[in-house]
């Protein structure tokens, strides 16, 4: 094979990997939904499983994206905003969703996190040039799990609460 055609192979290999990266990040959107999916059930396991998951797709992401290239490869998919648009729907909506469905908070509390959460995502310095977090990061996912696995809730609630491995039938 010419180095012509050796060049197209890799760069097609190249862009599917980048490619692959983008669709790694955004699964983290579907593993959000069924956490919502599972919280709504009352099944908050199965729900703090799937916040996991998307946690450690979330961990893995990023450095990948930047051994893909992904911001030459794929130039017309901005990975920055995609990351963002899915950490804050599993950083904050999903959390907030499932301490308000899980009893330890109620309702108007779980909004409380998600209002100032937005505000620190639109942050144009939220992040330095080599991708860490200025100032407090929203990882509610982690309050969420630590609180229903606590059994902890530091606000009283009027709905009882479901158990740690109810399932709404």
């Amino acid at each position: 094979m010419g180095n012509a055609a050796n060049a197209r192979e890799n760069s097609a290999v190249a862009r599917f990997a980048a490619w692959s990266v983008h669709a790694l990040t955004a699964s983290g959107g579907a593993m959000g939904l069924f956490a919502l999916l599972e919280a709504a059930r009352g099944d908050l396991r199965a729900s703090a499983l799937w916040m996991l998951a998307a946690f450690a797709v979330d961990s893995i992401d990023g450095t990948l994206a930047r051994a893909a290239h992904v911001h030459e490869r794929v130039p017309q998919i901005d990975g920055r905003r995609l990351d963002d648009v899915i950490d804050y729907l599993n950083y904050v909506i999903v959390p907030c969703f499932f301490l308000a469905a899980g009893g330890l908070v109620g309702w108007g509390w779980a909004a409380v996190p998600a209002l100032a959460s937005a505000y620190q995502f639109a942050q144009a310095d939220a992040k330095t040039d080599d991708h860490f977090f200025l100032g407090f990061p929203s990882y509610w996912n982690f309050v969420a799990i630590y609180a229903w696995l606590l059994d902890a809730s530091p606000f009283t609630t009027t709905s009882p609460r479901p158990s740690r491995n109810a399932r709404s039938r």
